[in-house]
């Protein structure tokens, strides 16, 4: 009986454990019923993917729908940015960049008076974005060019493919507007927009997607004289004022005679095409007959000029762009006093020159009137190929004159199959200069004549204030006597910044006669193997990437390729 007794005991209790634990949970059931509101979801989150948005919430219990809240405004909700309910647990949205926001959810009850109250708010910050920047650059500028002229009155606007895009609006500087300008759904997905009837002038491009900017660039559109296919450019150039812009259009050879053209004036020439360049060379049907030493350009004794300026241009050496013609020996040759602040080429190819594509001399200390001065020589985005090969000239040369060149720039270029230095300046007596930059350009086959000790880039009594700079460059093959940089006969030292370039094991640098070292390769890193193996076809220039692992992919070279 005891037993039994205990036994029944033991029941008893656990009778009333149940019964209490189903009296508690009926308790909890009736108390949410009789809640005023359901609860405010938790764990509320918002992940970026650049101006992309993902809202995040966990499931509320009794919860039909959700209201989403966003502002720029934390205490302000009434003029949101958005306002959206869903029954999804999570919603996506493009925002606006560089913005500060705020935002707030809450659950919905099919009672709309039991719905619950916002929960507390959410603040993040969108990056700053323009979805210009980083494409472009397949248009073989040596930038990255978003907005480009490629036909008269033309802008070629390129953004980042596949964006969430609906129009653009274009301002120029004088405060005219195209507003508006659709953008269709094979043009967001490309990634390209062409505007037509422009008027010469600076642009601002912006491109929307709905109310929200998503970048912005700037386009130049330029060009006084359109000289159509096969036109007289000589005439032309005659004919232009200070200052225009020349357009070209079409390959058909535009020749400037028999002889050097001499400019006397601030001129651009420039075609409309970035990669079917405009072809400029001379002509043997001319009253003067070109020869093996013959230039294509120099200035007019006694000229001051501001800019000469050549972009998207096919210098050739053979006369009528015929390799079966005489071949001149340079492109721009000048003995003669002058002054031009800039010599600027862009996106121009340079080849099949016998001696240099520019060269000063003339000025002695015997002869000091003819000395020159260029302030600013700037080679941006050319290749520059086959020269050199009938004399012993760099393909920057100044020899044993007073002239002057005060700041050299080669950038964003691929040089390739040359005789000798890419820069040769030597000088009789100390000349100062101001600085030279050398960045993101590929070399290959340089210095090419093994019969002679040649160098890379050669100052001789030389002072340079602001030394040399040679940044993110690769130096492929080169021949058996080349050295890096060599710079003697000093008052003081020229200084020299080598960071972020690589050579290829064919690339041969050595240490000069006279026991001086001249290397660059212990401030540049190797390539275990020779050019063929990094890229695709340098003897015949094609400089794409082989090695599409390259630690200096997408920092060091010539970027287009």
């Amino acid at each position: 009986m005891k037993k039994l007794k205990n036994i029944s005991l033991m029941a008893f209790v656990g009778f009333l454990f149940m019964l209490g634990t189903t009296f508690s949970s009926c308790v909890d059931e009736m108390s949410l019923k009789n809640l005023p509101y359901i609860f405010r979801p938790i764990n509320f989150t918002a992940t970026m993917n650049s101006t992309l948005v993902t809202f995040n919430w966990a499931k509320v219990d009794s919860a039909v729908s959700y209201t989403l809240q966003v502002g720029t405004d934390s205490a302000n909700f009434v003029k949101p940015v958005f306002s959206v309910t869903t029954t999804n647990l999570f919603y996506v949205k493009e925002l606006a960049g560089n913005t500060t926001f705020y935002a707030r959810i809450r659950a919905n009850d099919a009672d709309s008076t039991k719905s619950s109250q916002f929960n507390n708010t959410l603040t993040f910050k969108t990056p700053k974005e323009n979805i210009f920047l980083g494409y472009g650059t397949k248009n073989n500028t040596g930038n990255t060019y978003s907005a480009y002229m490629n036909a008269a009155n033309t802008l070629d606007i390129k953004w980042k493919p596949a964006a969430n895009v609906t129009h653009l609006i274009l301002t120029s500087a004088d405060g005219g507007t195209r507003d508006s300008v659709a953008i269709s759904t094979t043009e967001a997905t490309a990634g390209e927009k062409i505007v037509p009837a422009l008027t010469n002038s600076n642009w601002t491009v912006s491109v929307y997607n709905g109310t929200i900017l998503r970048g912005t660039v700037n386009g130049l559109v330029e060009g006084d004289i359109v000289l159509t296919a096969g036109g007289d450019l000589v005439s032309t150039l005659n004919n232009a004022s200070a200052g225009q812009v020349i357009i070209l259009s079409g390959t058909t050879p535009y020749t400037l005679g028999g002889a050097e053209y001499k400019f006397s004036k601030n001129i651009k020439i420039r075609s409309t095409s970035v990669s079917s360049r405009s072809i400029i060379c001379l002509t043997t049907g001319a009253t003067a007959v070109p020869s093996s030493t013959s230039n294509l350009m120099s200035v007019v004794a006694s000229s001051a000029i501001d800019s000469l300026v050549f972009e998207n241009i096919d210098f050739t050496g053979y006369c009528d762009n015929n390799p079966a013609s005489t071949k001149i020996g340079y492109l721009f040759s000048n003995k003669t006093a002058c002054t031009v602040n800039n010599i600027k080429f862009t996106n121009c190819n340079i080849h099949n020159l016998g001696n240099t594509p520019f060269r000063l001399s003339g000025g002695t200390a015997a002869t000091p009137t003819t000395s020159q001065r260029i302030s600013n020589l700037i080679f941006n985005g050319c290749i520059i190929n086959e020269t050199g090969f009938s004399s012993g000239y760099g393909i920057v040369n100044i020899s044993k004159s007073f002239d002057y060149i005060d700041n050299i720039t080669i950038a964003n270029s691929t040089l390739y199959n040359f005789s000798y230095p890419v820069i040769s300046i030597v000088q009789s007596a100390v000349t100062g200069m101001n600085s030279v930059t050398i960045q993101n350009c590929n070399f290959n086959q340089t210095t090419q004549n093994i019969g002679a000790t040649r160098v890379l880039f050669n100052f001789d009594y030389m002072n340079i204030s602001n030394g040399i700079s040679i940044k993110n460059c690769i130096f492929g093959s080169s021949g058996s006597m080349s050295a890096g940089l060599k710079a003697t006969n000093s008052n003081t030292p020229i200084a020299t910044t080598i960071t972020g370039c690589y050579f290829t094991s064919d690339y041969i640098d050595e240490t000069l006669v006279g026991g001086i070292i001249y290397s660059m390769k212990s401030s540049m890193t190797a390539y275990p193997s020779a050019s063929t193996s990094l890229w695709t076809d340098p003897i015949n220039g094609n400089f794409s990437l082989k090695d599409t692992n390259f630690t200096g992919k997408g920092s060091a070279g010539d970027l287009r390729w």
